[in-house]
C-alpha cells in the first residue's frame, strides 16, 4: 500500500455468493453509514447469478472487489477477507442483511471510550415475510457474554465489529461449519473483552436460504461440540451427557418439566462446574454462581414429583434453592412431600 494513502478506520468483510436478490440493499446499507471512513471488501465466491453485475454497478472508491476464481465456501472466504483488511477495525456484514445507518458510528464510539473492549456486537431485528419483526436480545457485559458462550452464540455475527489488534492472527476454523463464528468467539473471549450494544443496529433477514436453515443439523452438532471443547478446557469430561447437562443448566426454558433424578444430576453437575471454574478462573465466580443458581431455582420449580429425600440432598448440596424461596412456597412443597410419603 502507498505510504501516502491513509488506511481506512474500518474494513468491512462481506462474502457474496449468489446473493443477487438482496445484495443491493445490503451494500447500500453500508455505503449509507454516517461513519464514512471505511473500505468495503466484497468477496465474490464464484457466484453464478448476477451478483458481479450488481457489485460492478457501483462507482464508490470505498468498494474493494475481490473475485474467487473457484468457490471456496464461506469460512475460507471469510479468512481470505481477514487476510486482506487494512483498517484498525474489522466489521462483518452479510449479503442479505441491512445495517442501521448509525451502526458503525455507535460501535466506533464504544471502542474509543472503552480501549479494553476488543469485540462489539449489537442487538438485531429478525424480519421475514408475513411475520412481525422480532428484536433478538443478547447480554450486554463481558462476564455474561463469556458465560453464555458456554452453550450459545451470544454475539450476532453480522453485527460484529472487532478491534484488529485483538483479532491478531485468529481465523475461523473450517472444522466448525455453520458455527464458525461461535467457535471463534470462544477463543477470542479468552484474550479480550466483549460487549453488546443494547440497541438493534441491524436487520437480519430470515429466509429459506439462510445458513441456519440450510445447515441446521450441522450447526446444532457443531454447537454441542463447542460446548464440549469448553468443558474440556475446565477439565470436565467432554462427554455427551455432560454436554447435555450443561446445555440444560444454562439455556433458559430448555425444558418444561424435570424429574427428581434430573434435578439431582443437574445440581451435582452445577457444583462440579463451579468448582472447576474456581480452580481454572475462567469465568467471574460471582456472576457464574448467580446465573447457575437462578437457573437451578427455575429447574427446581419445574420439577415434578419431588421425593422427600430430595430435601436433605438440596440442603446439603445447594441450600440456596430452598432459602431463596418464600416460606409459603416451602411449606406447600413440604406438605406435598409428606402426603406423598
Amino acid at each position: 500500500m502507498d505510504e501516502n494513502i491513509k488506511a481506512p478506520a474500518i474494513s468491512v468483510v462481506m462474502p457474496v455468493y449468489n446473493g443477487e436478490k438482496y445484495l443491493r440493499e445490503a451494500i447500500e446499507s453500508i455505503l449509507n453509514q454516517t461513519f464514512i471512513d471505511f473500505e468495503l471488501l466484497l468477496i465474490n465466491d464464484a457466484s453464478t447469478d448476477n451478483s458481479e453485475e450488481i457489485i460492478n454497478s457501483y462507482n464508490d472508491s470505498r468498494i474493494v472487489y475481490i473475485k474467487n476464481e473457484q468457490n471456496l465456501g464461506l469460512i475460507k472466504t471469510l479468512n481470505k477477507g481477514l487476510d486482506l483488511v487494512k483498517g484498525e477495525f474489522i466489521a462483518r456484514m452479510d449479503q442479505d442483511d441491512i445495517s442501521n445507518p448509525e451502526r458503525f458510528a455507535k460501535q466506533i464510539a464504544l471502542f474509543e471510550s472503552n480501549p479494553e473492549i476488543g469485540v462489539c456486537g449489537t442487538l438485531f431485528t429478525l424480519f421475514r415475510d408475513n411475520h412481525e419483526d422480532q428484536i433478538i436480545e443478547h447480554p450486554e457485559s463481558n462476564d455474561s457474554i463469556k458465560i453464555g458462550l458456554l452453550t450459545s452464540c451470544f454475539i450476532g455475527h453480522p453485527t460484529v465489529m472487532i478491534r484488529k489488534k485483538a483479532m491478531k492472527n485468529y481465523r475461523y476454523d473450517i472444522n466448525y461449519q455453520a458455527a464458525e463464528d461461535y467457535e471463534l468467539w470462544t477463543r477470542l473471549v479468552k484474550m479480550t473483552q466483549f460487549y453488546n450494544i443494547q440497541e438493534s443496529l441491524l436487520k437480519y433477514r430470515f429466509h429459506t436460504s439462510n445458513m441456519s436453515v440450510l445447515e441446521n443439523n450441522t450447526q446444532s452438532e457443531n454447537s454441542k461440540k463447542i460446548t464440549g471443547d469448553q468443558l474440556k478446557y475446565l477439565d470436565i469430561a467432554n462427554s455427551k451427557e455432560n454436554i447435555e447437562l450443561c446445555r440444560i443448566l444454562l439455556i433458559t426454558a430448555s425444558k418444561f418439566r424435570y424429574t427428581d433424578d434430573e434435578l439431582r444430576k443437574l445440581i451435582n453437575f452445577a457444583n462440579k462446574l463451579e468448582y472447576q471454574n474456581s480452580q481454572k478462573k475462567v469465568y467471574s465466580e460471582k456472576k457464574f454462581h448467580e446465573i447457575i443458581n437462578r437457573r437451578l431455582i427455575e429447574i427446581f420449580n419445574k420439577t415434578v414429583d419431588k421425593n422427600f429425600s430430595t430435601l436433605p440432598f438440596i440442603l446439603k448440596n445447594r441450600k440456596e434453592i430452598i432459602s431463596q424461596r418464600s416460606i409459603l412456597a416451602n411449606t406447600k412443597m413440604l406438605a406435598k412431600m409428606i402426603l406423598k410419603k
